[in-house]
């Protein structure tokens, strides 16, 4: 990884060198083991300027193998993070053993004692363990400490008439291009498609590009885009605009009742996609993705709770919405929150579908399931579902402590060991965890301290992994935000997989500029900023002029309260003028943009890619007091799938 850790880590392998102390290396064992029932035994280990070495002999009983080195941390803790994979290095003799080995940094965790060696055959379904308990002792340079962030390279101040055209409600802006784009993605007209879907991506047999095919109804993807829609529908004030968004978002509720009940489904409503006829796909994928139930019920309660605030019938509500028990084949949403209250603490993949774990981003939209579910029961009359969704959301919140680690000084993606190489343990999952997940009520708030300094550490990752990284400035000389993608170590292209492939989304750098422009707004509506020693890197970085202080609050109006806010809003529009830059003339939007060049690549017509960009200009509008914007951009209407 680079990036503001990078200097520390490369200056790993000097660090025996540098302090004049030798790296000291423990034997335990040069060859492999004799006794027939041993299929595993570690060999040699050094824990040296902050990385952790070791080499282990495992029987070659199978192919598929998983080796891991338990330890204790610095503060004599076993974590789900206090792990190491090893990985196969050679063959020994005829082939019946294996030599296994790990070079780790691990300097910010610390090590203290190895615990054991575990070895999975997972082709066979055996578990081997090498009990070690056994004191680590640090040799060679001293290991680093962690890095401060890097010194802005731009101090951009508030919002920039280039943005605020860009996404104007005007045709041919890009706000109306994201929502022309959008709805034709929104039961889209193609053989088959049934109503109520969402296609991922404009690709697969039944458009020109194939690769990646996208042609599905991602849960997830679905029920984000949805909430675009009833952001439309609440806003809109022309009844036949109104009543468009509202005959979708039926169809929508329809078409998920429709996924709960296939007879296909085998991970419960964990299932992350399903063929645009909504039959599920039950090809191999990384299932179950437990934070699709979340998301759609969510997006399903606001509606609910708009519609019933237009004059609707709760009775419709319960029949075509809520009541799964009564109208199975019509209402989804008590399913789907039952679902989360009994699933929420189990482990599943994440939003990339890459990872099987604790993932931060789940917990956070289920969390928030849980907390409008509780209230919107009992709105239904339903205290018993009420009851059991209110105390699953007070157990499930006590668990996300454990994502904050104060050593790497982050919100953890997930609460578990090194998967994907992702030694960072850094992922825009953390920052749309928040915006998708914030229940409103004060826990991991958009201004909250982890949250701000998670977020800087993630954008700032970015400044050294991305070539166009360097291209600080558009043609008119205004600053460009950093281009972020999902995690630095990411290696997908778009289609494959390649040694640094990975680029920046589109949908991840709106992201960080949605969560720029609530920043703000959660500050406006506290009325003051307070620094703390967690939270000063930040406003340090993104606000520099300000010069806020720990301990210090600066209320509303006050000449460094505008200062700070005036940083965090040009950045924002940073962000965005990103967006701006690396999109086509057209304004249609891929998933991501290349790391060197710049260039759209990927799936196209990304229908998430679309829904941030409108999700960030509707936050950008809310700070800026802009009350009639989605009213504006709502009352474009709808026909169909097409712009009215």
């Amino acid at each position: 990884m680079k990036g503001f850790l990078a200097s520390a880590v490369s200056g790993l392998a000097l660090a025996g060198f540098v302090s004049g102390q030798a790296c000291q290396t423990t034997t335990l064992t040069s060859s492999v083991p004799t006794n027939s029932s041993t299929k595993l035994a570690l060999a040699s280990y050094s824990y040296c300027g902050g990385t952790l070495n070791a080499t282990a002999y495992i029987a070659n009983v199978d192919y598929n193998k998983v080796v891991s080195l338990y330890y204790t941390n610095a503060q004599g803790q076993s974590t789900p993070l206090s792990v190491v994979n090893l990985g196969y290095s050679s063959g020994i003799g005829n082939g019946s053993w294996e030599l296994w080995s790990t070079s780790t940094p691990i300097y910010i965790d610390g090590i203290t004692k190895l615990l054991n060696l575990t070895y999975q055959a997972t082709d066979v379904g055996k578990t081997y363990v090498q009990t070690l308990n056994l004191p680590v002792n640090a040799t060679g340079g001293p290991a680093p400490t962690l890095p401060s962030p890097p010194a802005p390279y731009a101090t951009p101040k508030g919002f920039g008439s280039d943005i605020t055209s860009w996404l104007s409600v005007n045709i041919g802006s890009e706000s109306e291009t994201a929502f022309q784009r959008m709805f034709l993605n929104i039961n889209p007209a193609i053989p088959g498609a049934a109503e109520g879907v969402v296609v991922a991506a404009r690709s697969g047999p039944s458009y020109i590009q194939t690769n990646p095919d996208y042609e599905y109804n991602w849960v997830r993807d679905a029920s984000l885009t949805m909430d675009v829609v009833q952001s439309l529908y609440s806003a809109a004030t022309k009844a036949k605009a109104k009543t468009a968004y509202q005959n979708i978002l039926f169809e929508y509720a329809a078409a998920r009742a429709t996924e709960q009940n296939d007879p296909g489904l085998q991970t419960g409503l964990g299932e992350p996609k399903f063929y645009l006829n909504n039959t599920i796909f039950t090809g191999p994928w990384g299932r179950p993705q437990n934070d699709g139930p979340a998301t759609s019920a969510i997006t399903l309660m606001e509606f609910a709770t708009s519609y019933l605030a237009n004059g609707g019938s709760i009775d419709t509500v319960k029949q075509k919405i809520y009541d799964s028990a009564t109208f199975p084949a019509s209402a989804p949403v008590m399913k789907d929150l039952l679902f989360v209250a009994s699933n929420w603490s189990s482990p599943s993949f994440d939003l990339w579908e890459e990872e099987e774990s604790d993932h931060f981003y789940t917990r956070m939209v289920q969390r928030r399931a849980l907390v409008l579910g509780a209230a919107f029961a009992t709105k239904m009359g339903d205290s018993a579902t009420s009851a059991t969704l209110s105390t699953a959301a007070t157990a499930l919140s006590a668990t996300l402590a454990q994502f904050w680690d104060p050593n790497r000084e982050i919100l953890l993606y997930e609460y578990g060991p090194v998967l994907n190489g992702k030694s960072s343990y850094l992922d825009t999952a953390v920052v749309l965890g928040v915006i998708h997940g914030y229940a409103g009520d004060g826990v991991y708030s958009y201004t909250n301290d982890q949250v701000l300094l998670t977020a800087l550490r993630l954008a700032t990752s970015f400044i050294d992994v991305y070539a166009i990284a360097n291209t600080t400035t558009d043609s008119a000389g205004l600053t460009l935000g950093i281009p972020i993608g999902r995690y630095p170590e990411d290696v997908y292209n778009g289609t494959g997989t390649q040694t640094n492939g990975g680029n920046p989304w589109y949908l991840c750098t709106a992201a960080l500029a949605q969560l720029f422009y609530s920043v703000s707004t959660e500050y406006a509506d506290a009325g003051s900023i307070s620094l703390t020693n967690i939270s000063k890197p930040f406003f340090d970085y993104f606000a520099p002029a300000a010069g806020l202080q720990v301990g210090q609050t600066y209320t509303y109006g006050s000449r460094k309260y505008n200062q700070a806010i005036g940083g965090l809003n040009g950045w924002g529009d940073a962000f965005l003028r990103t967006v701006k830059h690396y999109t086509p003339a057209d304004g249609y939007l891929s998933e991501e943009y290349n790391r060197n060049t710049g260039v759209p690549q990927g799936a196209g017509d990304l229908t998430w890619s679309y829904a941030s960009v409108l999700t960030a200009a509707f936050a950008r509008a809310e700070v800026r007091g802009q009350k009639g914007y989605v009213r504006g951009l709502a009352d474009l209407g709808v026909v169909g799938n097409t712009v009215a």
